[in-house]
This record gives C-alpha cells, sequence and structure tokens, in this order.
C-alpha cells in the first residue's frame, strides 16, 4: 500500500513554501508566494531565514518553508498528514514523519547493519546508528566498580549507579504516591 497525499498545505523538503492557518510567508501572502529576498541591489543574496511565524507573539523565523509549515500546526494543532492504512488513521505534522510511521505497517526496515556479521535491518538511520555505536564500536567502559572482587564497568555513569545498588541492597529509585498517580523518582546516589 502506498502513502497518499494529505488533504492541507502540502510542502516538503526542497518544494515551494505555503501555509497553515492562513499564516503568511514573509513577503508574500497565505497564497504561498515566494519571499522577497532581504536587501536590495545586485548580488545581494536571500535571507538566511525569510520565513517567518505571523502569529501574534511568535518570533520564529525559519531558512525553509516547510519548516514554517510545520512550525506552523504548533500554533493550529493541525496535524494534516493522515496515515491512509486502513484504521489507523495517526496523524502528523509533516509528510515525513506520516512516511517513516508507515514502515510500523508494512514492516519495511530499509537500513541495514553492514558490520560483517551482522544482519540487522531497522527502521530508521537513526536507529541503525544507534546499534552501530552499541554493538560494533568500541567504546571505552568509562565507569567501573569500585566493590571488591567485582570488576564491572559500564559505558553511562547512571547504568554504574544502579549496578551499585545491587551491592548494598537498595533500589535504585523510590516511588511516591501522589493524588493517584505513581511517580518513580531515581534516588540521587552522588
Amino acid at each position: 500500500m502506498a502513502v497518499e497525499g494529505a488533504a492541507g498545505s502540502e510542502s516538503a523538503p526542497g518544494g515551494g513554501s505555503s501555509s497553515v492557518g492562513g499564516a503568511a510567508v514573509a513577503g508574500g501572502s497565505s497564497d504561498g508566494s515566494a519571499p522577497a529576498p532581504a536587501g536590495s541591489g545586485v548580488g545581494s543574496a536571500p535571507a538566511a531565514r525569510s520565513f517567518i511565524c505571523s502569529f501574534p507573539g511568535c518570533s520564529a523565523t525559519f531558512n525553509k518553508g516547510w519548516r514554517l509549515d510545520a512550525h506552523l500546526c504548533s500554533h493550529t494543532g493541525a496535524r494534516p498528514y493522515v496515515c491512509q492504512y486502513e484504521g489507523c488513521g495517526k496523524s502528523f505534522t509533516r509528510d515525513f514523519h506520516r512516511t517513516r510511521h508507515f514502515l510500523t505497517h508494512s514492516g519495511e526496515r530499509p537500513f541495514e547493519c553492514t558490520a560483517e556479521g551482522c544482519n540487522q535491518k531497522f527502521g530508521t538511520k537513526s536507529n541503525l546508528k544507534k546499534h552501530v555505536q552499541r554493538k560494533h564500536e568500541n567504546q571505552q567502559k568509562l565507569y567501573s566498580c569500585n566493590f571488591e572482587g567485582c570488576g564491572k564497568s559500564f559505558k553511562k555513569h547512571q547504568q554504574l549507579k544502579v549496578h551499585l545498588c545491587q551491592h548494598t541492597n537498595e533500589p535504585p529509585f523510590k516511588l511516591c504516591v501522589q493524588e493517584r498517580k505513581l511517580l518513580i523518582y531515581w534516588k540521587n546516589l552522588d
């Protein structure tokens, strides 16, 4: 099943600009006309952040129209990109996020680890990068347990703090019940 376009403004990286909720793009109008370049005369370049949010009290500026469109959704609450998978209906502020979400339905994992002997695949490039860092790059374990006879070491200080609780028989967190909510706090073990 292919991901179909959504109703509302349609803009994407590299595409033109448009507006959401009637807000205008700097130098143009809500019809999506291009922004006016900053300065005047021969050789002047467009402003680096020429897409300006027109909502009262907001001074956000962007260098791409699609970024302004995504930002405007935070003011209006609009989520114009709807997943077309049957029974889903989840919506997003950017088409990229909808496309990435669709991988959860298709089961496709286009990012494959290239390390020798590893055939794991991932739905996002960032998850592949985390996998490579954790499993295949020799990161030094900087935090070592000083308990006699233990010798374990960890990549993160928080991991060491939790491990130390095994030696002291203290829980690594405390529970707090507050107004019918269960809150869990990490104990300050410093």
